[in-house]
């Protein structure tokens, strides 16, 4: 259905809709958070200003919006092998890293530039994690993983290797990350 009406004037465009949060996204990948603004993004877009405030009436509405589409909401299939499983989150952070947040949100993040974007994209992502956490504490228990293995611990190596290889290396090397999985398997699964 290409249009949705709003309450008055015009019927609105979902492609205008559309190049407006692509707009936003795109500023916030590359740029961070602080370049996500109503007159940049009209810019970007090529959308007025005005079309922009009809849809969202302030930045804070813009950037929850963007927000929503944020993390990835797959889940993770419970069954597979934890090798499959590890490679599986690596994929997600990898898509999350590069493709979602891209460099400027993630060097916002992690450099605290944004204190309400950090909270917000840390929010979103806790309830993602926590399901990731659920998981492998049930992979403990049905006496795939060690005992001994914290979720949060083996998420933050996850999250730690693959920064450091961007860091390193601008991007991961090819098979860095079948490499990555095949050292951490054996180190959380049991003998």
């Amino acid at each position: 259905m290409p249009n949705t009406t709003s309450n008055r004037g015009r019927p609105r465009l979902e492609s205008t809709d559309q190049r407006i949060l692509q707009a936003a996204r795109e500023l916030l990948r590359l740029k961070g958070p602080a370049a996500v603004n109503i007159d940049s993004v009209a810019a970007h877009s090529g959308v007025a200003r005005t079309t922009i405030y009809r849809r969202y009436r302030s930045r804070d509405e813009l950037m929850h919006a963007v927000l929503e589409h944020l993390i990835d909401p797959a889940p993770l299939a419970p069954d597979l092998p934890v090798d499959e499983k590890l490679r599986w989150v690596m994929d997600r952070i990898s898509d999350m890293l590069e493709n979602r947040l891209g460099p400027g949100a993630t060097a916002a993040i992690i450099a605290n530039s944004d204190p309400e974007f950090t909270k917000a994209v840390r929010s979103r992502l806790a309830g993602r994690l926590s399901s990731l956490a659920d998981l492998m504490n049930a992979d403990v228990k049905a006496g795939l993983l060690q005992p001994t293995i914290d979720p949060d611990t083996v998420l933050g190596v996850l999250v730690g290797a693959y920064l450091a290889e961007v860091l390193r290396f601008g991007s991961p090397r090819k098979g860095w990350m079948d490499r990555a999985v095949a050292f951490l398997t054996p180190a959380i699964t049991t003998p």
